[in-house]
């Protein structure tokens, strides 16, 4: 968006002009896409007193639906910030509580996400990927992920986002996988088949960069490492393990559903609905936030096709009698 766009379209001085492009500008800067020259024109349009007025009262309903939780949205606000443009200029009477519980998350991410972005291989939004690698080494890279394979040593891979299933040939050398303090190992000679799943960790780690990851074995065995100086622990076909602080040990898995989204589906057995939604939101373009604690506690089961997100969100909404809030149709607010 440029500010000649918004002199365009509310230049009539259309009162509800101005509250649509508003309530866009706070969906654009809450997108994660956010650039300078957004942050340039925002400030630009904000100068006119009634676009200012449309700003904050668009702010304070944003707060008022509940986003203010910055594991679900980091605003970023402050990686975009030009030169010469202070952080008080363009978050000044933003109605700062749609920041000010991410602000420290969102300028360590944009340090911490630098990997992710430089990664050898990456997914986008919805985005399935198929990578082979020499020995007939196979990884899936499932949407929003990032994978480095240029290391040192060959057969070694480094996953910084998102999740990937690695099959490995009994005759190609063993590989090892590193994700946050986590190291995975096939063994010489076995054919494996393992999945790796990585999530931002809880709490103040999380926003630093730190990650949780889950890793399941589907045939074969590997060993794994959750952290160092920790003892290895192999699991076998149809295990998995979590490397999450307080989770428990080694676990059954069902292999069937482990990783379906490389059959396009996803599958949730009484999965927490924040979860849920983190899921759909690597799948749907824009952003769904839970507006409340006690909606995201809310179990869902079904199966849902990763080429049909929208169906899916329609499909979850109903059957948890949940309200449905949209300030476009790429940002909806359930509660």
């Amino acid at each position: 968006m440029t500010a000649g766009d918004h002199d365009r379209e509310d230049g009539s001085g259309d009162l509800a002009a101005v509250e649509r492009e508003a309530r866009a500008w706070i969906v654009r800067l809450t997108s994660g896409t956010a650039t300078h020259a957004d942050a340039e024109a925002l400030t630009a349009w904000r100068a006119r007193p009634e676009h200012d007025a449309a700003f904050l009262a668009a702010s304070k309903l944003w707060r008022q639906a509940g986003i203010a939780l910055p594991k679900q949205v980091a605003p970023t606000l402050i990686r975009v910030a030009p030169r010469g443009i202070s952080r008080r200029r363009i978050l000044r009477g933003a109605g700062l509580g749609i920041a000010s519980a991410s602000i420290a998350a969102s300028g360590a991410a944009f340090l911490v996400n630098w990997p992710e972005l430089s990664a050898d291989f990456r997914t986008g939004t919805g985005e399935v990927r198929t990578v082979d690698l020499p020995g007939g080494v196979r990884i899936e890279l499932d949407a929003e992920t990032a994978l480095d394979a240029r290391t040192a040593e060959a057969g070694t891979l480094v996953l910084h986002a998102g999740a990937v299933a690695v099959t490995v040939p009994a005759d190609a050398r063993p590989i090892f996988l590193t994700v946050g303090p986590a190291h995975v190992a096939t063994r010489p000679g076995m054919a494996t088949e393992f999945v790796v799943r990585c999530r931002p960790a809880k709490g103040l780690t999380g926003w630093t960069g730190g990650t949780d990851a889950e890793l399941s074995c589907l045939s074969g065995s590997v060993e794994v490492i959750a952290e160092p100086g920790a003892p290895p622990t192999v699991l076998a076909a149809g295990q998995g393990v979590d490397t999450t602080r307080g989770a428990g040990g080694v676990h059954s898995i069902d292999t069937a559903t482990t990783a379906a989204w490389r059959r396009g589906l996803l599958v949730f057995r009484d999965t927490p609905l924040s979860q849920v939604v983190d899921d759909l939101n690597r799948y749907r373009p824009g952003r769904i936030v839970l507006g409340s604690s006690a909606a995201s506690i809310r179990r869902v089961t079904g199966i849902f096709h990763l080429s049909r997100p929208e169906e899916a969100l329609t499909n979850i909404r109903t059957a948890l009698a949940l309200s449905e809030f949209r300030l476009s149709d790429r940002l909806v607010i359930l509660r």
